[in-house]
């Protein structure tokens, strides 16, 4: 008997070690990979970094203040897609920005006229039809250009 709550307490560890390793894969190729696209622009708060798989999408909400220069990245590991395909809309679903439509950039660098409130969508796009789903870590990062 104690041998089995020895084997179900060692799973129940393991089931909680393994979000957390992968949080950390996710954190450490934001850091490492993403964040020094970002240049001159510095990191504006807090990122979004999580695993998704192929088909599957993200709605992210962000202030922009008026008069402030902004650097979106929008970024995935290379083993997941070839490109993400990501909308920036206004709050009334007025778009923005399509990286679509932009040769899939993957960085979008704007200056806000007015304080607002925007929807960042971004889509994993399937590889293909006959192979099994990939996921990876995809990050969103928003910096902005410091006074010079």
């Amino acid at each position: 008997m104690k041998y089995i709550y020895s084997i179900i307490t060692a799973f129940i560890i393991c089931l909680m070690t393994f979000p957390s390793q992968t949080q950390a894969q996710c954190k450490q190729f934001s850091e490492t990979e993403v964040m020094p696209q970002l240049g001159e622009y510095i990191i504006s708060g807090r990122y979004n970094t999580l695993k998704l798989r192929e088909g599957e999408e993200i709605l992210i909400f962000k202030t922009l203040s008026k008069g402030i220069d902004y650097r979106i990245l929008v970024r995935c590991v290379d083993s997941l897609a070839n490109h993400l395909h990501f909308t920036i809309k206004d709050w009334e679903d007025n778009t923005i920005y399509d990286n679509e439509k932009n040769n899939y950039n993957y960085k979008w660098d704007y200056k806000s006229e007015k304080t607002q409130r925007i929807k960042i969508n971004v889509f994993v796009p399937k590889s293909s039809e006959d192979s099994p789903l990939k996921e990876g870590c995809v990050t969103v990062i928003t910096g902005i250009k410091p006074d010079m």
